[in-house]
């Protein structure tokens, strides 16, 4: 049994961590590991802050991915990041789903483009299209909705 004075202050540490924002459960592990908790007291108040849904990775997966479209990411970056803050596979596929339509894929890259084009270019060469899909892919949209876009746009997509 965990001695009591160590629950409490890792209960504590973790409520203000918890605090700033929502964490997922190996994000909260980790950090109570840093403190240098041992893994008993980890346990134990990782069970009281999933069973109080403090921590709730499918909650804080819905609640990442919403943030993650108010940013203008797309979906393979906003997975990419969800599976490195320790939320399972299948959480994170059931996420990505339920949020990111192709439709609203498309629709968020297009005001992405938009918002970074606002005027648009007379006669864009081949860098500069390029640029702008190399642009699209570091926001985690997908080829298809990249060359989508490009040519919703008036612009080829250079393959080269």
């Amino acid at each position: 049994m965990p001695d009591e004075a160590a629950l409490k202050k890792a209960r504590s540490r973790l409520l203000r961590l918890l605090s700033y924002r929502g964490r997922s459960r190996r994000e909260a592990e980790e950090y109570l590991q840093r403190k240098g908790f041992d893994s008993a007291v980890i346990s134990a108040v990782l069970a009281e802050m999933e069973q109080w849904r403090y921590i709730d990775d499918r909650r804080f997966t819905e609640e990442f991915i919403a943030n993650c479209q108010r940013r203008g990411w797309g979906p393979l970056r906003a997975r990419f990041a969800l599976l490195s803050k320790g939320i399972s596979r299948e959480t994170v596929e059931e996420g990505i789903a339920l949020y990111y339509s192709p439709e609203k894929e498309r629709t968020l890259a297009h005001k992405v483009f938009s918002k970074r084009n606002p005027y648009g270019a007379d006669e864009p060469d081949r860098g500069w299209i390029r640029r702008q899909a190399a642009f699209l892919q570091r926001r985690g949209f997908h080829d298809q909705v990249i060359r989508q876009v490009l040519q919703e746009h008036g612009h080829f997509w250079a393959v080269d």
